[in-house]
């Protein structure tokens, strides 16, 4: 039972860390032949940075692994369930760190000029586009969220 508690956790923990691209280059399926709206306008600055990973994810799967893991370190019922939440406590913040670590991913801040003169900072994944300051760009909203991509 406990293994495949902990076998249960650990595909968790290993598929919620494959979560969706943030890249500009790929679109929703809820978004897809849907109204969006447009703005153009030109880069003035470009940073990289880093788009933090799932923290809570991994603390919830480490936190059942270790939990688990710590039950199953003595016969006697008292300190099985210390154990248990001693290893559930290691287990989740083990998890969150490891969850964080796996799913972080590289960004860039775009700083944008917009043609009716407004200032827009938008940070994205990476993608297949490379991005120079003074290139034309459209920034693309739906649903409060934005995209850059060039404007060839």
């Amino acid at each position: 039972m406990n293994r495949n508690l902990l076998f249960l956790s650990l595909s968790f923990f290993l598929i919620s860390c494959s979560n969706m691209s943030l890249t500009p280059e790929v679109v929703r399926k809820s978004d897809v032949q849907k109204q969006q709206y447009v703005v153009i306008g030109t880069i003035v600055d470009l940073n990289d940075v880093v788009i933090d990973g799932d923290r809570e994810t991994g603390a919830a799967a480490g936190a059942l692994i270790g939990g688990a893991a710590g039950k199953e370190v003595t016969d006697s019922e008292p300190e099985s369930n210390i154990a248990a939440v001693i290893g559930g406590l290691l287990g989740s913040a083990v998890g969150a760190e490891i969850g964080s670590n796996l799913t972080k991913k590289e960004g860039i801040e775009i700083l944008i000029e917009t043609n009716g003169g407004r200032m827009v900072s938008i940070i994205q994944e990476v993608g297949k586009y490379n991005f120079k300051v003074n290139q034309k760009v459209r920034i693309i909203k739906r649903n409060g969220k934005s995209r850059v991509i060039p404007f060839d």
